[in-house]
């Protein structure tokens, strides 16, 4: 039995995405300074998962490349029309989901923000905006 060349795509998508959830998670475990910075990009970088309750935010490090790898995976099979919706509006219920969440539980750590270095911050969210860039930019087309 052979895997046809959609199948490696997906592999190779969902193995991107696994690195940049990756390296999303390590970033928002530094600006949440073990437990004295801000959550805000952990919420953000780990939902739905975190959100829906099926992990913790002990947790929440490896939820992210799972989020991501699962975008990865979409994203490559977005050659047809049916799965560029798809990713579309799962990623739209990703940060519909983020969004609630921190509306729910309120931005009272926000106090804590200026614990943080800013360049943790700064870095977190440019990685952040560019992999929702190049996930916009591939699901457009």
């Amino acid at each position: 039995m052979r895997i046809g060349s959609e199948w490696w795509r997906a592999i190779a998508g969902a193995i991107v995405g696994f690195g940049y959830g990756s390296i999303l998670a390590h970033l928002s475990l530094s600006a949440a300074g073990a437990g004295h910075g801000i959550f805000l990009p952990l919420i953000l970088s780990s939902a739905p998962l975190i959100v829906l309750g099926f992990f913790g935010f002990d947790r929440a490090l490896f939820t992210a490349p799972v989020v991501w790898a699962a975008f990865g995976m979409l994203v490559a099979w977005s050659g047809r029309e049916k799965w560029r919706r798809l990713t579309r509006v799962l990623l739209l219920l990703q940060y519909a989901s983020g969004l609630a969440f921190l509306a729910a539980r309120g931005l009272d750590n926000l106090e804590r923000l200026e614990r943080v270095p800013p360049e943790f911050i700064v870095l977190w969210a440019t990685v952040y905006l560019i992999g929702q860039a190049a996930l916009w930019w591939r699901t457009s087309s």
